[in-house]
């Protein structure tokens, strides 16, 4: 399958479900100002967001991102705001001024890197997930530095 179908897929897939990103983790929707700015995880795990969408990230490829397939060393990227298309489907959207779930692009990988943020806690964390039931699927929550 060609990489921007996967890429597509990738970015779809977790969404397709949003009703269950309700869980046991509340998402909440905040502006894109207050996503900009360093975010560090409790294993190494650094994002620094930007407001023009894009972003330096490190320390990616800790145990509980494994799975994830990300780069380890600092690697360059884009972040976007998810947005729905329907009931039922979102997109990354870079253009989005707000949003409660976050697409991630990190470059440097040997086979595409994939995880989602969900903003929780009323805004002051992001916790990485693969998983639309489980907004803190991975157990890497961000916290902001």
């Amino acid at each position: 399958m060609h990489r921007t179908a996967l890429r597509t897929l990738a970015a779809l897939a977790p969404f397709l479900q949003l009703t269950a990103c309700a869980g046991s983790q509340p998402t909440t929707k905040v502006a894109a100002d207050r996503i900009t700015g360093n975010w560090a995880g409790p294993h190494g795990e650094k994002v620094t967001f930007a407001a023009d969408r894009t972003l330096v990230a490190s320390g990616l490829d800790s145990k509980n991102l494994a799975s994830a397939r990300c780069p380890g060393k600092p690697s360059k990227g884009g972040w976007s705001f998810y947005v729905a298309t329907s009931k039922q489907t979102q997109i990354s959207d870079k253009t989005a001024k707000s949003g409660s779930w976050i697409a991630l692009s990190v470059g440097g990988a040997a086979v595409y890197c994939h995880f989602d943020l969900a903003v929780v806690d009323g805004g002051k964390a992001l916790c990485a997930t693969d998983d639309p039931g489980a907004p803190c699927g991975l157990d890497v929550k961000f916290a902001k530095e």
